[in-house]
């Protein structure tokens, strides 16, 4: 009997629900006779969405979960060996496996930007080397028959297929690039070893004017006045407010038993409010070309002066039981290299914790004869080149967000 063909749009729509329906039926079956546990689960949460096929994204790049777990396997062994008390931690092991595909994504861009890559036949000839070595190792062992030894084939062939080709490339293209980016010399110009014997050799005369927050609160102090008027009119402020205390009557704290408390939040508004104001008149007047004498005294201090130094002793300057380490303001070096020497070159306040500089820069002698000739091998070039290396790679890696699809325990 032939099956009659559906013509009105009420035929067409009802055959399509009893459709949609056998299907949920005929799916819902097989999740039944599938054996429950991880299978079952994982299919579900691939139907319904749950989970993802990639781990993750570094930027633009779609991270494969094969490839992240054959990261996160090399974490684990590293983790193994060096701290083996963490190798459990599956939280740190993910975070591990996803800056480490990080590091190798960014160096295969690197990589790829000057055409370097280590192609698959370098590794599977590496593997077949592995596979050649370890069969004959074991051949040699005591206790195994030739009929137990697995084949070199064999070997080769787990071998290959305990990592994806693609990761094992991208992570021989990271590793040797960096090995061959250490492995370039470094040498001092002629221009580098000038400026370097001009820092040794040159001496700078300063004077300086120290003091401290600690000065300038002791200065405004002695300054400040607080009338009745102020404190009235705070105790106004806070009673129509209401929030001035109340006493065991429930009404508010008379003027008097709140006068002593008000004075001392003024004076203390007021000196905060001094202080700033006395540091935008220090900066105002060195601005405007006051010399050294002048900031010295309104901060109520002398010039220390110091004459012939190295630039490498600016860290830490003393006199009698006073020390003063101008260093730890950048702006200090800055200033010393742009503003030039000579009377009324000042610069500062340079801040070193509670104490304040301002620095004139009085002289600077250079010595004669700094022409270089040729060029000498840095003793440091592994640790700069590596310094680079590094910079490099985490500036990439910060203009590539990490988004994770791959949930941790505990999360």
């Amino acid at each position: 009997m032939l099956e009659e063909t559906p013509t009105t749009i009420g035929q067409k729509i009802w055959r399509g629900l009893i459709g949609f329906f056998l299907g949920i039926l005929v799916l819902m079956l097989i999740i039944t006779l599938l054996p429950a546990g991880d299978m079952e689960e994982s299919l579900i949460n691939q139907l319904t969405g749950r989970v993802s096929t990639k781990a993750g994204k570094i930027g633009n790049q779609s991270i494969p979960m094969d490839y992240f777990n054959a990261a996160r396997r090399d974490c684990y062994y590293q983790y193994k060996e060096y701290a083996p008390q963490l190798a459990d931690n599956e939280g740190m092991i993910s975070n591990c496996a996803f800056q480490t595909l990080r590091s190798v994504v960014v160096g295969k861009e690197l990589a790829d930007s000057f055409g370097y890559q280590v192609s698959e036949l370098a590794i599977k000839r590496e593997l077949s080397r592995q596979a050649r070595e370890y069969h004959s190792q074991v051949s040699q062992q005591a206790g195994y028959d030739k009929e137990d030894l697995r084949s070199v084939e064999d070997i080769y062939r787990n071998l290959l297929r305990s990592e994806p080709i693609l990761y094992r490339v991208d992570v021989s293209t990271a590793k040797s690039l960096f090995d061959g980016f250490m492995r370039a010399t470094v040498k001092k110009t002629e221009s580098e070893i000038g400026i370097e014997k001009e820092s040794n050799l040159a001496k700078i005369s300063i004077r300086l004017v120290p003091f401290s927050n600690s000065v300038l609160s002791e200065i405004v102090e002695r300054e400040l006045t607080i009338s009745d008027d102020e404190i009235r009119k705070e105790y106004d402020k806070q009673t129509k407010a209401g929030t001035t205390p109340k006493g065991e009557d429930g009404k508010p704290l008379s003027f008097d038993e709140r006068k002593s408390i008000l004075t001392s939040k003024i004076r203390l508004d007021k000196k905060n409010k001094a202080i700033e104001e006395k540091r935008i008149e220090l900066n105002k007047k060195r601005e405007d070309g006051a010399s050294l004498e002048e900031l010295a005294q309104i901060v109520s201090s002398k010039p220390v002066l110091f004459n012939n130094l190295g630039i490498q002793s600016l860290g830490s300057l003393s006199q009698g039981d006073k020390v003063y380490r101008l260093t730890q303001d950048q702006e200090f070096l800055k200033d010393m290299s742009e503003k030039g020497f000579g009377t009324g070159k000042i610069g500062g306040p340079y801040k070193d914790g509670d104490k304040n500089y301002f620095v004139e820069f009085t002289s600077l002698s250079l010595p004669d004869n700094l022409v270089a000739s040729g060029s000498i091998e840095r003793e440091d070039s592994r640790s700069l080149l590596g310094g680079f290396f590094l910079e490099i790679n985490q500036s990439l890696g910060k203009e590539r967000p990490l988004v994770r699809n791959v949930r941790i325990a505990g999360e």
